[in-house]
């Protein structure tokens, strides 16, 4: 009987070892491919699988997210039980972009697991990202609303604007390539439509004496 019982125990213990090899063998790589696959998802009970236990408590992962299309990791740096890797994630909506973040991982009873805070805090709905949108956003709609006045109106509102452009250009020196392009985009569509506004104004007559 004590046979068996040791037996037991012998092939318990291996059972045990096997599966918590088989967790931690995840690289950060594939602890970070997880993630970023349950977050474009918005699968909040995905995510709590990946991710540092002071994180998985709450509620709702997802919701103060910008949604991503797609995303690419790169190069992997490992040192003293963390780990960082290169993370490029698409943001949608109707001109996605992408915006180069780190996906950040520490080791938790021997397994790699994803700083949500840390990892997340550049595409939340209060970064930088965020916030830069909602004024190109916000300056997109005044314009559209002013091209529905004369043009004299328009030339008065455009230092205003420009004001606006500039403060906006500043922030993204250095930080988000893509979103300074999109800008220069749109400063070329305000040009453009100025000078079809131009064109479009009645020439006014002169009269015969």
């Amino acid at each position: 009987m004590r046979h068996l019982i040791r037996i037991w125990i012998f092939i318990s213990a291996c059972a045990a070892f096997l599966l918590t090899g088989c967790v931690s063998s995840l690289t950060p790589v594939e602890v970070s491919d997880g993630f970023w696959t349950a977050v474009k998802s918005r699968d909040n009970q995905s995510i709590r699988k990946y991710i540092a236990s002071e994180s998985r408590n709450e509620d709702d992962l997802t919701g103060n997210l910008l949604r991503i299309n797609s995303y690419a990791l790169g190069r992997t740096v490992i040192d003293q039980g963390q780990a960082w890797v290169d993370t490029t994630v698409e943001i949608s909506g109707n001109d996605p972009f992408k915006v180069p973040i780190k996906t950040v991982l520490l080791q938790e009873n021997n397994q790699w697991k994803v700083d949500y805070a840390a990892t997340v805090a550049p595409i939340s709905n209060s970064s930088d990202v965020a916030r830069l949108l909602g004024n190109l956003n916000e300056l997109g709609i005044q314009f559209a609303d002013k091209l529905n006045q004369s043009l004299g109106e328009i030339q008065k509102a455009m230092p205003e604007v420009q004001r606006e452009l500039e403060k906006i250009e500043e922030s993204l020196k250095q930080k988000l390539p893509e979103l300074q392009q999109r800008m220069e985009e749109f400063m070329r569509q305000l040009e453009e439509a100025l000078g079809n506004k131009s064109k479009t104004q009645p020439t006014p007559r002169t009269k015969e004496i």
